[in-house]
């Protein structure tokens, strides 16, 4: 089963981490990749993630809003596609994802 993991982080400059914890993070970090290397299917490329002050829409039904939105309190910092053997596997990784307060697991399918 293939399992989207989108790591989601907040907008509010309060919850933003100090250089020390980013340092600690990325450590963490390194650690659970290495711990999941044989689940990892694909990841974001390090350091991307929302351009800030870059453009922003969404689309519904053809209509276009322009962005950015005051209501969006998490923005996607990351993702990972995993395979795994069942949603739940998947939600006991996202469980031990470091660095992100929100990780939204999604199943994938292939048509």
């Amino acid at each position: 089963m293939n399992v989207l993991l989108l790591m989601r982080k907040s907008t509010d400059p309060q919850d933003q981490p100090s250089p020390a914890e980013m340092q600690d993070g990325y450590v963490q970090w390194k650690s659970w990749m290495e711990k999941y290397a044989e689940e990892i299917v694909e990841r974001s490329p390090p350091r991307s993630g929302p351009k800030p002050g870059g453009a922003v829409a969404v689309v519904r039904s053809g209509a276009v809003s322009d962005g950015p939105y005051i209501e969006g309190k998490e923005i996607v910092g990351g993702w990972t596609f995993v395979e795994v053997e069942s949603f739940a596997n998947a939600i006991e990784i996202a469980k031990e994802v470091p660095m992100f307060p929100s990780i939204e697991v999604i199943e994938i399918t292939s048509f």
